[in-house]
């Protein structure tokens, strides 16, 4: 090889010939000068010059080297890691002052940074890691979502696979004409690696399906010939918009299932969910090529299909069994079985519920009827307590009050829709408990009346209510004069008609009697009723007068003043 040609030829060069030897070699093998002694060191080369003085001394301080390496770390990019080059970042270096023009060259930083575990190899270095395990089946479940971008649904032809000169990076139109994408959901059981898959039409992923993909994978019953199901301890998942949503993290916890609350974007963390998409991508998806599917409904029956037999009869290399086989290791006590469809959808939009307790001491949730006397200090008509559905124990729910947590069971049913505890009809009674507004009632009825309560006796018997108050005032006043009102005869007191009958009977009240004549004469003169005017001068003459003359009947004149007496 040129390598060791390379090497002779330098050994052999003397009074400037390597100089002509390295030349040659870099026009015909690309490298540099410094490369290419490098690689003739490397097999075998001894120049026979003396060590350097410097050999290994550094030329800058450990700040500027920092600084370098900082400049080229914090260059990377998410996935493709470090972009920067030692040239660039020296370049920095050097216009901000951090590092003199000339004081190190490109190669010599390099090989520091490289000395160091700075370089670019280094960087690029996936951090170290642990193993981790699981104890049980369905201990650990993992559970991952991706837009699976070899297929998509082509309005009226159904799901087609898409032509890889079509959709490409650099047709990225393509991409966004697609308004429903194809997403693949996939779990698997970490202990025994049972695989679940799940394709849904979708803008994106997104919440419901999410809730779906995982009930239809913990239900169970899919396949005689695929026991998986259960409710697993953990669910590892990436930190999806959809999956770190408030109800969906709620749905889980009051499933007891714990979840990762750290550590965002770490495919490692979950790496037996992205083994598992790959493993559905090259033996599951592959065979569409063959037999490509038309609908959804029939990718997801072939899923079954697929999941029933590769789980079943494929082992697995790290336990030496099938998935299906190692799976079924599972105990009785280690399988937590999934609860309704009614309990989850409770779980899911109202998993804790605030309810008043009613007169007879009760709550309802959930088409349940639960009995709270027991609760301390509840208030019928007033208290409020929250209710916590118990998915695994339903139909017992958890009664929160003043921070007190009651387990409590529902109040029967028996015949005729009676509630179980009702107290039968002339064979029993029951009572609820005194709530606290009862007892201070009692309290206040035995002060006001005594413990033995006399019928149609008044409360605080003997005490002074009444008759008191005026001594509490304390001054007299003077009284005050004024002037006594008058009302001037107008149209509207001439328009006013007193009957001659209630006029005859005030005068007889006045003056004891009226003669005959005089009541003839005045029922002539005024007929059946008199002005108010008519009637305050006839009153007035009777009581000075002492009686009425016949003279004394007739009309008052129209320019007369007639004072009429108020009250």
């Amino acid at each position: 090889m040129w390598r060791q040609e390379l090497v002779r030829e330098l050994s052999e060069a003397v009074n400037g010939e390597k100089d002509v030897v390295m030349t040659r070699y870099a026009a015909m093998s690309g490298y540099s000068v410094a490369s290419l002694y490098r690689i003739a060191r490397e097999h075998g080369y001894i120049s026979g010059r003396g060590v350097r003085k410097d050999k290994g001394s550094v030329c800058l301080t450990d700040e500027q080297v920092e600084f370098v390496g900082a400049l080229i770390h914090t260059s990377a990019r998410e996935v493709k890691g470090v972009i920067m080059d030692v040239d660039t970042a020296l370049s920095i270096a050097v216009d901000n002052g951090v590092i003199d023009k000339g004081s190190v060259s490109v190669s010599r930083l390099r090989t520091i940074l490289r000395e160091r575990e700075m370089g670019r190899a280094a960087l690029n270095t996936p951090d170290p890691h642990i193993h981790m395990r699981s104890l049980h089946p369905n201990h650990v479940h993992t559970f991952d979502a991706s837009v699976c971008i070899q297929y998509y649904l082509r309005r009226g032809t159904g799901l087609r696979i898409m032509d890889e000169r079509m959709f490409y990076k650099n047709k990225p139109d393509n991409f966004a004409k697609i308004k429903r994408k194809l997403i693949r959901y996939v779990l698997a059981d970490h202990f025994s690696h049972t695989i679940w898959v799940k394709y849904y039409l979708a803008r994106g992923e997104n919440q419901a399906d999410a809730y779906d993909f995982l009930v239809s994978a913990w239900r169970g019953g899919k396949h005689a010939r695929f026991p998986f199901r259960g409710v697993p301890d953990f669910l590892l998942m990436d930190a999806g918009s959809a999956n770190v949503s408030k109800a969906m993290l709620t749905f889980l916890g009051r499933l007891g299932i714990e979840y990762p609350k750290s550590m965002p974007h770490n495919p490692r963390r979950q790496g037996s969910a992205e083994v598992t998409q790959n493993i559905v991508e090259t033996k599951f998806e592959s065979r569409l090529r063959f037999q490509p599917a038309h609908t959804v409904e029939d990718l997801n029956a072939w899923a079954l299909d697929w999941c029933v037999w590769f789980n079943g009869e494929k082992k697995h290399t790290r336990h030496g069994m099938t998935r299906t086989e190692c799976w079924l290791k599972i105990t009785s006590e280690q399988l937590r079985e999934l609860p309704s469809d009614e309990v989850l959808q409770n779980l899911f939009a109202n998993p804790e519920v605030e309810r008043t307790v009613s007169g007879s001491y009760s709550v309802s949730f959930m088409s349940e009827t639960y009995d709270v006397r027991h609760v301390e200090g509840l208030i019928p008509h007033k208290s409020k307590v929250r209710v916590t559905l118990c998915p695994f124990l339903w139909p017992e729910v958890t009664v929160q009050f003043h921070d007190v947590h009651y387990q409590v069971q529902p109040i029967g049913i028996v015949a005729g829709g009676f509630r179980e505890d009702a107290a039968v009809i002339g064979a029993e009674y029951k009572s609820k408990p005194e709530s606290v507004a009862q007892k201070a009632k009692k309290r206040m009825e035995n002060l006001a009346y005594g413990e033995e309560r006399v019928k149609n006796a008044p409360a605080f018997e003997g005490i002074t209510a009444m008759g008191i108050h005026a001594d509490k005032v304390w001054r007299e006043y003077l009284p005050k004069q004024g002037e006594a009102v008058t009302l001037t005869a107008s149209c509207e007191l001439e328009e006013r008609r007193v009957p001659v009958a209630t006029v005859i009977r005030r005068l007889v009240e006045r003056m004891g009697t009226v003669p005959r004549e005089v009541n003839v004469a005045i029922r002539d003169v005024y007929g059946t009723s008199m002005s108010l005017r008519d009637v305050d001068r006839l009153m007035e003459m009777a009581t000075e007068q002492g009686e009425l003359l016949l003279g004394d009947i007739g009309p008052v004149d129209d320019g007369e003043d007639v004072g009429v007496a108020v009250g």
